[in-house]
C-alpha cells in the first residue's frame, strides 16, 4: 500500500519547537555510539586476530546474580602463556566499547570477566581479545538474561537429572566452575541447597552436602523427586553476590551405577611376535534394567571400529548378560590380533566406556616376549650339576693320583722339610721279633720291602728299629729320640697285633692273612717302667706284652692324638673283621675310623688277580711284567706316598721301577 500525495496539496513547512531538538541530539548520540562500535569492530579485523568464535555453553543469568564469564584462551593448546607476555582486554559486542572495572557492578580479571550484580541490560555477547607480542587471539561468550518464572523459587533454565530408587545417589549443583575459580583467588564459598522454595538442613535425614556442590542421598524415596536450588555465596571485590542454579530431578526405577571394568587393569602382557592374540573388556554396570552404555576399544587413543574379521586387528561385537546377584549386567567387547607385528608392541591398548555415569576406563600393555633363558639355564646349571658331580667323582678317586702330580709339578710351591731338623722321613713301627703278630712276612715287609720302594725309589729317609738302632742304646730313649726325629710313623701291624695270647685262637682264620698267628707266643720277660707311665689309650697295659712295641704305639698316639705334633700312618697288612677291630685299643680304632688305613692286603689280592692273569698270558707266549704291587706306581704305594710328608725338593723318582719280586 502506498501513500500518495495531491498535487494540489501543498506542502508548508513547520516551524522546530524545542522537543523536536531534544530528539535530535539523542539520535545524534545512538548514531556516534553504534558507529564507534562499528569502527572498533572494523579495528579488531584490522588486528587479524585469530578468532576462536562463540563459545558453545551458554551463561544464564538472573537479575540480581553474579554471572562470571570464563574464557579458554590460555591455554596451552592455544599459545605458550606461562613464557609469552600477553594481555587481555574485554568487550561488548552491543556497544563496542571495553569492559572495564565498576565497582558493585563489574570486575575483569584476567581470563575471567565478573558481573556482581547483573541487569537485564547485560543480555548480550561479550568477547575477549588476548595480545602477545606477535600475536592476537579473540573469542566470544553469550550471557543470556532470563526473568524469574512467577510462583516459582528456582531459576527459569533447569538441568535435569534422575535419582535411582532404593539406592544412594546424588545431585550435582552445576556451579563447580565457579567453586574452582574462586578456590583459585583464594576466596571462601558456602552453597546453600533448596527444595522447592525452603532449605535443606546439612544432615537432614536422609540427606547430606558433599564437597559444597554435591547433595547426597543415603536412600531415594519416590517422595525425592522436586525441584533443587544451589545458590553459592561469596564476597568479591568488597562485594557479597550469590548465584544460583536449579536442577529438575526425578526418581526412576530403572538405573545403572557407575560402570566397572574389570579388564583390563594396568596390565603387562608379554606376547611373542607373530602368534595371534585376544583380549577381551569386561565392564560389569550395577543397576536394574538394560543400560545405555558403550564400551569401545583405544589404541594411543585412536578408536577401533573395524569388526570385519579380515582385518588384521579387529573388535568383536558387544556382547551383554544380566546377573541377579549382585544385579546388573555385564558388557563384554574383544580386541583380536590375527598377527602380532613389532609395531603393536610398547603401546597402551584402552578399554573405555561411555556412559552417563561417568567415562571408566582400563588398559594393558602389550610387551614382546623375553628370550627363552629358561633352556639355557637350565642346561648351564645341569651342565655345572654334572661338571660338579663328575668334578668330585674324580677328585675322590683319583685323589691321590692329584695330588701327587701337583706335587710332582709344582715341587716349588713345597717348602724343603730337609731343613725341619729332622732326620728320617717316617719312624717304621712292626710287630719286633717275640711279639704278637710277628712273622717272618712282616719282618720281610719292614725291613725289605719297605725300603727298597720307599727309600730307593721315591728317596725317603726311613729309621727300621731292627735295622738302624744304636748297639746298647735303651729302648725308651731309642723309641723317644726316633720318633721326635722322625715326621711321620707308618704303624704297621696284623689282625693279631694288639691282642693278648687268649685271643689268638680267635683271630688266626683268615683266608687272606700274612701271617698265621695260631701258634704260642711266650711272654715277655721284663717291662720297662718308663714306658708305662701315666698314658692309658683303651687298656695298652693289658694289651701289650712287648715293650718296643708297647712303646713305640703309646708314644706315636700320644703325639697323633694328643699332642698333634706327628702323624701316624695305619699300614694293615692283612684284612681285619668286625669281631678282630672290636679288640682293637680304642686309640687305634679311633685313628682308623678317622684316616683310615693304607691295605697291604688289597694290593696282594690285586697282585693274585694279576699273577693268574700273567700266567694265562705266559701260555700263550706274552713277556710278564713286574707286579705292580711292588712299584711306586702302584695303589697302595700312591696312598703312602700321599701321606708321607712332602719334600719340596727332591729328585723325581721313576714310577716304573723293577723290584725283587716276592
Amino acid at each position: 500500500m502506498f501513500l500518495s500525495v495531491s498535487p494540489y496539496v501543498k506542502l508548508i513547512p513547520r516551524a522546530m519547537s524545542p522537543s523536536s531538538s531534544l530528539e535530535s541530539f539523542l539520535l545524534f548520540l545512538w548514531i556516534s555510539v553504534i558507529c564507534g562500535g562499528l569502527a572498533q569492530a572494523e579495528l579488531m579485523k584490522k588486528d587479524n586476530c585469530t578468532n576462536y568464535e562463540l563459545v558453545f555453553e551458554r551463561v544464564y543469568s538472573v537479575p540480581g546474580d553474579a554471572a562470571m564469564l570464563n574464557s579458554t584462551l590460555l591455554s596451552p593448546d592455544v599459545f605458550n602463556f606461562t613464557a609469552v607476555p600477553f594481555n587481555i582486554t574485554w568487550f561488548s559486542t552491543k556497544t563496542g566499547q571495553e569492559m572495564r572495572n565498576e565497582t558493585g557492578r563489574v570486575l575483569v580479571l584476567q581470563e575471567t570477566l565478573w558481573f556482581l550484580n547483573t541487569t537485564m541490560d547485560d543480555n548480550g555477547e561479550y568477547f575477549a581479545i588476548v595480545r602477545t607480542p606477535s600475536q592476537c587471539y579473540m573469542q566470544s561468550i553469550m550471557l543470556v538474561m532470563k526473568l524469574p518464572e512467577a510462583g516459582e523459587c528456582g531459576r527459569p533454565m533447569k538441568a535435569h537429572t534422575s535419582l535411582t530408587k532404593d539406592v544412594a545417589d546424588r545431585v550435582n549443583c552445576l556451579l563447580g566452575g565457579y567453586v574452582e575459580k574462586l578456590d583459585s583467588y583464594g576466596i571462601s564459598s558456602s552453597v546453600k541447597w533448596y527444595k522447592g522454595c525452603d532449605p535443606i538442613l546439612e544432615d537432614s535425614g536422609s540427606q547430606t552436602f558433599q564437597d559444597r556442590n554435591k547433595l547426597a542421598f543415603h536412600m531415594v524415596k519416590t517422595e525425592d523427586s522436586g525441584i533443587y536450588t544451589c545458590t553459592l555465596t561469596f564476597a568479591l571485590d568488597g562485594v557479597t553476590v550469590t548465584v544460583s542454579e536449579t536442577i529438575e530431578a526425578m526418581v526412576t526405577d530403572k538405573y545403572s551405577l557407575p560402570p566397572q571394568v574389570h579388564e583390563p587393569q594396568k596390565e603387562m602382557i608379554k606376547k611373542v611376535i607373530g602368534s595371534n592374540f585376544t583380549k577381551r573388556c569386561l565392564v560389569f554396570v550395577p543397576g536394574a534394567g538394560i543400560p545405555f552404555d558403550d564400551v569401545i576399544w583405544l589404541v594411543e587413543s585412536k578408536v577401533m571400529f573395524h569388526t570385519d574379521p579380515s582385518k588384521r586387528i579387529y573388535t568383536s561385537n558387544l556382547r551383554s548378560w544380566t546377573q541377579d546377584e549382585p544385579k546388573g549386567v555385564w558388557l563384554e567387547r574383544l580386541l583380536l590380533f590375527a598377527e602380532l607385528k613389532e609395531e603393536d608392541f610398547y603401546l597402551n591398548y584402552t578399554c573405555r566406556v561411555f556412559s552417563s555415569r561417568g567415562y571408566p576406563d582400563g588398559y594393558f600393555t602389550l610387551l614382546p616376549t623375553d628370550p627363552n633363558i629358561v633352556l639355557p639355564i637350565g642346561l648351564v646349571f645341569g651342565g655345572v650339576t654334572v661338571l660338579f658331580v663328575i668334578s668330585v667323582t674324580v677328585y675322590y678317586v683319583f685323589r691321590i693320583d692329584i695330588v701327587l702330580c701337583f706335587r710332582r709339578a709344582f715341587p716349588v710351591l713345597y717348602s724343603n722339610k730337609d731343613l725341619d731338623g729332622k732326620l728320617y722321613d717316617a719312624y717304621v713301627a712292626y710287630p719286633n721279633p717275640g711279639a704278637f703278630g710277628f712273622s717272618e712276612e712282616v719282618e720281610r715287609f719292614a725291613l725289605q720291602t719297605m725300603p727298597e720302594v720307599l727309600e730307593q725309589a721315591c728317596g725317603y729317609k726311613l729309621f727300621i728299629a731292627g735295622r738302624d738302632c744304636l748297639p746298647g742304646q735303651a729302648v725308651v730313649d731309642s723309641v723317644d729320640e726316633n720318633l721326635q726325629a722322625s715326621r711321620r710313623v707308618l704303624l704297621l701291624y696284623t689282625a693279631s697285633t694288639f691282642i693278648k695270647e687268649r685271643h689268638t685262637s680267635s683271630t688266626s682264620s683268615n683266608n687272606n692273612n700274612i701271617t698265621k698267628t695260631g701258634e704260642e707266643v711266650d711272654q715277655i720277660e721284663s717291662r720297662t717302667s718308663e714306658g708305662d707311665g701315666g698314658v692309658g689309650y683303651g687298656g695298652y697295659d693289658k694289651a701289650f706284652s712287648d715293650t718296643r712295641q708297647h712303646l713305640e704305639c703309646v708314644a706315636s698316639m700320644s703325639r697323633a692324638l694328643l699332642e698333634g705334633s706327628l702323624k701316624v700312618i695305619l699300614v694293615e697288612l692283612e684284612e681285619i673283621t668286625p669281631a678282630q677291630l672290636a679288640l682293637f685299643p680304642e686309640s687305634v680304632r679311633h685313628l682308623r675310623k678317622k684316616q683310615g688305613a693304607v691295605c697291604w692286603w688289597k694290593a696282594l689280592q690285586t697282585r693274585q688277580k694279576r699273577r693268574t692273569w700273567r700266567e694265562d698270558e705266559e701260555r700263550r707266549g706274552k713277556d710278564s711284567q713286574v707286579s705292580p704291587s711292588l712299584s711306586p706306581a702302584s695303589r697302595f704305594w700312591k696312598e703312602i706316598r700321599y701321606h708321607m710328608p712332602v719334600r719340596g725338593k727332591r729328585a723325581v723318582y721313576p714310577e716304573k721301577t723293577a723290584l725283587l719280586n716276592l
